[in-house]
């Protein structure tokens, strides 16, 4: 049943494999293109400047943390319009961020790692 449903399979005179018609293509061992968006490279997006205000990942993070009262750089929650100024961005921003991002627990960290 096989060999009617792949035809003869036979070698020509110079030993390439070959499938009725159709010939079989040679493994072709050039190196595949780089992905170059799976691994960032070091300082790739953290030493790059931003525009004036452009939020990055960390930037968004800070501000979470400054309205919850939890940063590092400030002791105590921190008003919308103080993070709007710190950051030089609106604060309608600032607002819809806080109302709509939320960081991840600590403790669903702790699990993964």
């Amino acid at each position: 049943m096989l060999k009617h449903m792949v035809g003869r399979i036979t070698t020509k005179p110079g030993g390439k494999p070959e499938m009725g018609e159709a010939s079989i293509v040679q493994r072709y061992d050039r190196p595949l293109p780089k992905v170059r968006t799976s691994i960032p490279e070091p300082g790739q997006s953290g030493n790059r400047q931003l525009p004036q205000g452009a939020l990055n990942v960390e930037h968004i993070q800070e501000i979470i943390e400054l309205y919850q009262g939890k940063s590092g750089s400030h002791r105590g929650p921190m008003s919308v319009d103080d993070i709007a100024v710190r950051f030089t961005v609106e604060a309608s921003v600032v607002q819809s961020i806080v109302q709509f991002v939320s960081l991840p627990q600590d403790g669903d960290i702790q699990k993964k790692e």
